[in-house]
């Protein structure tokens, strides 16, 4: 899905550099990433043309230094929870209508022993059919 590309755009917009990814890199390969990964649209009404639902989606921050993982996942969050995303709210069939964040919390040290961050971003999303 294209949802997760346009919380990207929202965060590149805000000044936020590093390398993005909708799925989880090797340690090798980016030892340092923050991962949007989407999860299934969930169709809440429908009408002509168009069903609108909700997309949610995971940000992981995972950094090598914990005080630098979360201070990371609280920016991107507090970004995210006040952006102006309508610039950045359509892409083919989809169109975000609105969205919603959870605080930031650890989730685990992963099997790289680096530090995982994680907040959930609740997408309300049009589709057009």
């Amino acid at each position: 899905m294209l949802v997760a590309n346009l919380i990207k755009n929202m965060l590149f917009s805000g000044d936020f550099s590093g390398y993005f990814s909708t799925f989880a890199p090797s340690a090798a390969d980016e030892p340092e990433p923050v991962v949007l990964a989407e999860g299934p649209f969930e169709r809440e009404s429908r009408i002509e043309g168009e069903e609108r639902g909700t997309v949610p989606m995971s940000v992981l921050v995972v950094r090598e230094d914990a005080e630098e993982a979360e201070s990371l996942a609280i920016a991107l969050e507090a970004f995210l929870r006040g952006a102006e995303w309508e610039p950045f709210s359509e892409s083919g069939p989809w169109r975000i209508v609105g969205l919603d964040t959870t605080a930031p919390a650890f989730r685990e040290r992963d099997s790289s022993g680096r530090f995982v961050y994680e907040f959930t971003v609740e997408v309300t999303a049009v589709r057009a059919v």
